[in-house]
């Protein structure tokens, strides 16, 4: 149950906390290279403004990008960050350790999940934001952990997720990354559960005991709490309370 309840609050954004400032992690750790274009820096803004209305604490990007070479100088190295060949000119800022260390270093206290937007222009001038609803996993085998990251985090972490993105994600032009604080479970929080295998969880326990080995069944008062329980939970769902509960009745742990 505790793995459960950890598993969708770790899928829920966590607002930011009253007097916290949203942070553009961008303006503390400049990219390589900066965006060529006013309407490529309006979209990338655009998809941060998203997440901090969702309620993530601070953002960053990475992107790689191609436009004309007005000087058409042919096939150089121009710096790291900067390539022309065939009379284009490519910009490069993905991640890189370096960066990757500074981002980490200005991260406020506590840890978080990463989620992801991309920005893609299929054609010239026509830009697509594309949301990935969940959380950066460790692969992306179904129920693989969720991510963290913190000030202690590797820096190849970073460098390693956002270069997936690059690699099987082409044509993928940027990607904006929105870090929500992980809180700590809280039982409180969570809504009723409404999962048919828990409304009926009273009904299935007295099945159970109905079908044990003489001496295990349930008495006549201890019958009629589940009854009650059974009652008052199956139409709104159960709470975790309410199957702690039913534990103290059956005075043993219920394994859903």
């Amino acid at each position: 149950m505790d793995d459960l309840i950890e598993e969708i609050l770790a899928e829920m954004p966590d607002p930011v906390p009253q007097g916290q400032q949203f942070i553009d992690l961008d303006d503390r750790v400049h990219p390589p290279v900066q965006l060529p274009a006013d309407e490529w820096v309006e979209i990338l803004n655009d998809a941060k403004n998203q997440f901090e209305v969702d309620g993530a604490t601070a953002v960053f990007s990475t992107y790689r990008v191609e436009v004309e070479d007005p000087f058409d100088i042919g096939d150089i190295e121009i710096a790291d960050v900067m390539h022309a060949r065939a009379g284009r000119l490519t910009l490069d800022a993905r991640m890189t350790d370096q960066r990757a260390a500074q981002i980490l270093s200005a991260l406020p206290e506590g840890k978080f999940l990463l989620r992801i937007k991309f920005l893609r222009e299929r054609d010239e001038g026509d830009w697509v934001v594309e949301d990935k609803f969940d959380p950066v996993r460790a692969e992306r085998k179904k129920g693989q952990a969720v991510i963290e990251i913190s000030k202690n985090t590797n820096k190849g972490a970073l460098t390693g997720i956002d270069s997936v993105f690059y690699q099987n994600g082409y044509p993928v032009t940027a990607v904006v990354y929105g870090l929500y604080p992980v809180r700590d479970p809280d039982p409180a929080n969570l809504a009723h559960l409404r999962d048919g295998n828990l409304n009926c969880v009273a009904q299935r326990v007295i099945e159970h005991f109905n079908c044990a080995l003489r001496g295990q069944g349930l008495t006549e008062a201890r019958r009629q709490k589940i009854t009650q329980w059974e009652e008052r939970v199956h139409e709104t769902g159960a709470t975790i309370k309410d199957v702690a509960k039913l534990e103290t009745i059956l005075k043993r742990a219920i394994i859903l």
